[in-house]
């Protein structure tokens, strides 16, 4: 069997996840460019989110884990279809949040993530997860 590099490195798609995961990156990288260049408004992020009640739990969400991350969060540029390794991360982790897989979601990040990190990511994920996939049409 030979080893495919490409296929260990690759990250997913933008166009070919799911919607809800999609959205959410999408929301990442809208948040770190309009806040940069001074343009961001609440009613943007609701555009990438689908829902206008998701945005104050998306902003938790990504502020627990700013804070618990290691280091700064890397986002590709909105013009990548690929996702970057901490969005493919935060995506797992949300998803597993939705899932209530918290046994998946503490697995995903027990070696660079303290327990009280985990705690609020998990916390923040899930409130954020319930308002994405009951508010979102």
């Amino acid at each position: 069997m030979a080893f495919d590099l490409a296929r260990l490195t690759s990250t997913p798609d933008l166009r070919t996840v799911p919607p809800v995961q999609a959205r959410l990156v999408c929301a990442m990288r809208y948040t770190h460019l309009a806040r940069k260049v001074n343009d961001y408004s609440h009613r943007g992020l609701a555009r990438h989110l689908g829902t206008l009640c998701a945005v104050q739990s998306f902003h938790v969400f990504m502020d627990e884990a700013g804070r618990a991350w290691p280091e700064k969060i890397v986002l590709n540029p909105p013009c990548q279809p690929a996702f970057s390794y901490d969005e493919m991360l935060l995506v797992d982790l949300a998803t597993a949040a939705a899932r209530g897989e918290r046994a998946q979601f503490d697995d995903f990040v027990h070696d660079m993530i303290g327990e009280g990190g985990r705690n609020a990511m998990w916390l923040a994920a899930r409130r954020m997860m319930r308002h994405l996939v009951t508010g979102v049409r």
